[in-house]
Protein backbone atom coordinates (compact mmCIF):
# COMPACT_ATOMS: atom_id res chain seq x y z
CA UNK A 1 0.00 0.00 0.00
CA UNK A 2 1.32 3.49 -0.88
CA UNK A 3 0.16 6.56 1.13
CA UNK A 4 1.16 10.00 1.64
CA UNK A 5 0.25 13.16 4.40
CA UNK A 6 -1.16 16.24 2.47
CA UNK A 7 -1.52 19.12 4.42
CA UNK A 8 -1.42 22.70 3.60
CA UNK A 9 -1.48 26.34 4.78
CA UNK A 10 -3.63 29.50 3.73
CA UNK A 11 -6.17 32.48 5.39
CA UNK A 12 -9.47 33.29 4.73
CA UNK A 13 -10.91 36.26 6.18
CA UNK A 14 -8.26 36.70 8.18
CA UNK A 15 -8.43 33.07 9.66
CA UNK A 16 -5.25 30.69 9.35
CA UNK A 17 -6.54 27.32 8.27
CA UNK A 18 -3.87 24.09 7.88
CA UNK A 19 -6.05 20.99 6.44
CA UNK A 20 -4.71 18.05 6.26
CA UNK A 21 -5.26 14.07 5.09
CA UNK A 22 -3.75 11.19 4.75
CA UNK A 23 -3.99 9.82 1.22
CA UNK A 24 -4.68 6.24 -0.03
CA UNK A 25 -2.25 6.51 -3.71
CA UNK A 26 -3.79 3.17 -5.06
CA UNK A 27 -7.08 4.27 -4.60
CA UNK A 28 -6.43 7.10 -6.66
CA UNK A 29 -4.59 6.14 -9.46
CA UNK A 30 -8.05 6.33 -11.98
CA UNK A 31 -7.85 9.72 -11.25
CA UNK A 32 -6.73 11.70 -14.54
CA UNK A 33 -5.45 14.83 -12.46
CA UNK A 34 -3.94 13.91 -9.23
CA UNK A 35 -3.24 17.46 -8.11
CA UNK A 36 -6.60 18.33 -8.28
CA UNK A 37 -8.02 15.15 -6.81
CA UNK A 38 -5.62 16.12 -3.93
CA UNK A 39 -6.97 19.60 -3.82
CA UNK A 40 -10.65 17.65 -3.56
CA UNK A 41 -9.45 15.15 -1.42
CA UNK A 42 -8.15 18.19 1.29
CA UNK A 43 -10.97 20.28 1.20
CA UNK A 44 -13.70 17.18 1.76
CA UNK A 45 -11.30 15.65 4.57
CA UNK A 46 -11.42 18.77 5.87
CA UNK A 47 -15.14 20.26 5.58
CA UNK A 48 -14.36 22.40 3.04
CA UNK A 49 -17.03 22.82 0.25
CA UNK A 50 -15.58 22.52 -3.16
CA UNK A 51 -17.57 25.58 -4.92
CA UNK A 52 -16.85 28.48 -1.51
CA UNK A 53 -14.50 31.10 -1.68
CA UNK A 54 -12.29 29.34 1.14
CA UNK A 55 -11.62 26.60 -1.63
CA UNK A 56 -10.56 28.99 -3.97
CA UNK A 57 -7.84 30.44 -1.36
CA UNK A 58 -6.76 26.82 -0.42
CA UNK A 59 -5.79 26.38 -4.39
CA UNK A 60 -4.16 29.21 -4.46
CA UNK A 61 -1.38 27.66 -1.84
CA UNK A 62 1.03 24.79 -2.71
CA UNK A 63 0.39 21.37 -1.25
CA UNK A 64 3.10 20.32 1.24
CA UNK A 65 3.58 16.52 1.62
CA UNK A 66 5.01 14.11 4.34
CA UNK A 67 5.14 10.73 5.75
CA UNK A 68 5.67 8.61 2.12
CA UNK A 69 4.79 4.77 2.62
CA UNK A 70 5.44 2.47 -0.16
CA UNK A 71 6.82 3.53 -3.31
CA UNK A 72 5.19 7.03 -2.73
CA UNK A 73 9.15 6.86 -0.47
CA UNK A 74 10.79 7.09 -3.97
CA UNK A 75 9.02 10.14 -5.17
CA UNK A 76 9.14 12.32 -2.16
CA UNK A 77 11.84 14.64 -1.83
CA UNK A 78 11.69 17.66 0.78
CA UNK A 79 7.83 18.11 1.41
CA UNK A 80 7.26 17.63 -2.32
CA UNK A 81 5.71 14.79 -4.39
CA UNK A 82 6.22 13.88 -7.95
CA UNK A 83 2.79 12.82 -8.69
CA UNK A 84 3.49 12.08 -12.19
CA UNK A 85 6.54 10.09 -11.61
CA UNK A 86 4.46 8.10 -8.97
CA UNK A 87 1.35 7.39 -11.37
CA UNK A 88 3.65 6.70 -13.92
CA UNK A 89 6.08 3.71 -11.88
CA UNK A 90 2.34 2.41 -10.39
CA UNK A 91 0.87 1.94 -13.80
CA UNK A 92 3.92 -0.01 -15.23
CA UNK A 93 3.87 -2.55 -12.08
CA UNK A 94 0.46 -2.51 -11.33
CA UNK A 95 -1.37 -2.65 -15.44
CA UNK A 96 -1.33 -6.32 -15.88
CA UNK A 97 -3.50 -7.12 -12.33
CA UNK A 98 -5.52 -3.93 -13.35
CA UNK A 99 -6.44 -5.42 -17.22
CA UNK A 100 -6.07 -9.41 -16.53
CA UNK A 101 -9.68 -9.64 -15.14
CA UNK A 102 -10.70 -7.88 -18.18
CA UNK A 103 -9.25 -10.30 -20.63
CA UNK A 104 -10.36 -13.14 -18.54
CA UNK A 105 -13.74 -12.06 -18.46
CA UNK A 106 -14.18 -10.61 -22.68
CA UNK A 107 -11.56 -11.90 -24.28
CA UNK A 108 -10.64 -15.37 -21.76
CA UNK A 109 -7.46 -15.44 -21.61
CA UNK A 110 -6.81 -16.33 -18.11
CA UNK A 111 -2.62 -14.67 -18.25
CA UNK A 112 -2.01 -12.24 -20.31
CA UNK A 113 1.73 -12.97 -20.56
CA UNK A 114 1.33 -15.78 -22.76
CA UNK A 115 -0.61 -13.28 -25.54
CA UNK A 116 2.14 -10.44 -25.80
CA UNK A 117 0.07 -9.06 -28.32
CA UNK A 118 -3.02 -8.87 -26.53
CA UNK A 119 -1.26 -7.63 -23.65
CA UNK A 120 0.44 -5.00 -25.75
CA UNK A 121 -2.92 -3.77 -27.25
CA UNK A 122 -4.96 -3.72 -23.65
CA UNK A 123 -2.24 -1.43 -22.67
CA UNK A 124 -2.04 0.92 -25.19
CA UNK A 125 -6.04 1.42 -24.97
CA UNK A 126 -6.04 1.35 -21.25
CA UNK A 127 -2.84 4.20 -21.55
CA UNK A 128 -4.96 5.84 -24.15
CA UNK A 129 -6.36 9.73 -22.73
Amino acid sequence: MNFIEASIEFYFKGVRHTPSAVIELDACMHHRDLTVFFYHHLASENGIGSHTYEFDMMVMEEISFSNPSGLATEFFNEGRFDAEGFRERWLKENIVDILQPIASQHLGIDNLNDHPNVKAALIAAYQAK
